[in-house]
């Protein structure tokens, strides 16, 4: 793995964030996108974690823990609501690696 180049984990966060920012509007509903734009920088988050075993399923691949994560995009909740999760992408921290795959809140 010494010869990656590997982002960090604050530039995988907004790796994810661009990916998310250029296709939320043609993937989301029109009510969660408005809801985003209008509520992205008090309550936006984005979490990375380990992908679980519907991305191994979904990408017919086994996914190494050190290189791939999942993207979390959302909002965080209100009055105790639970957080709403928009986006969920699957990223690679090697730089000139493509793999990219988003699973979208359904409408």
């Amino acid at each position: 793995m010494q010869d990656l180049e590997l982002w960090t984990l604050d530039e995988l966060c907004d790796h994810a964030f661009d990916i998310f920012e250029e296709l939320a509007s043609e993937n989301l509903s029109a009510e969660d996108y408005a809801q985003y734009q209008q509520h992205y920088e008090s309550r936006g988050y984005v979490d990375l974690a380990i992908p679980g075993e519907d991305w191994v399923e979904i990408m017919m691949q086994d996914l190494e823990p050190e290189l791939h994560y999942e993207a979390q995009i959302g909002l965080t909740g209100e009055n105790g609501e639970p957080d709403k999760v928009l986006a969920r992408i699957l990223l690679s921290r090697e730089k000139h690696e493509s793999l990219c795959h988003a699973q979208w809140r359904s409408h």
